[in-house]
């Protein structure tokens, strides 16, 4: 499984005028031969996004497809509030932002599963997750 961060699904989504467009395009349309998610963190980001770039509608719009577009990775099991802080806590240490440590917290409850981590931002992943952490450009290459 892939799972695509935020930076490239704000690419594809929303600012197809930048020049990374066509990988973020290509990441998400082609068969790559991997089933392809994304985290709840990550749809909501995106939808907060679209909401600042365009509108509340819009954002609706797109936190609906991208439930049918895309597996949508959400927490295995919500703790209490203390055990959801003392868990936070733990995923700063890593040197996260509290966006990052809610992602990584996912992607380490299902990493047995995730083949890659798909981002532009691997310096923010790299190391402190227990997966593969790639850029799109260097996925589609490996893949080929």
């Amino acid at each position: 499984m892939i799972v695509i961060d935020t930076d490239v699904l704000a690419v594809y989504y929303i600012y197809k005028w930048d020049k990374r467009y066509p990988i973020a395009k290509r990441v998400l349309e082609e068969d790559l031969g991997f089933s392809k998610a994304t985290t709840i963190v990550n749809v909501l980001e995106l939808s907060g996004i679209m909401a600042l770039a365009q509108n509340n509608a819009k954002a609706r719009k797109l936190f609906r497809e991208l439930h049918s577009r895309l597996r949508i990775l959400y927490w295995r099991s919500w703790p209490s509030q203390s055990l959801w802080v003392a868990t936070l806590l733990k995923l700063l240490q890593r040197k996260l932002s509290l966006g990052d440590a809610l992602v990584a917290w996912i992607v380490d409850e299902y990493a047995g599963e995730i083949d890659y981590l798909v981002t532009w931002n691997t310096k923010h992943f790299k190391g402190k997750v227990p997966v593969e952490v790639i850029e799109p450009k260097t996925l589609l290459e490996e893949l080929k």
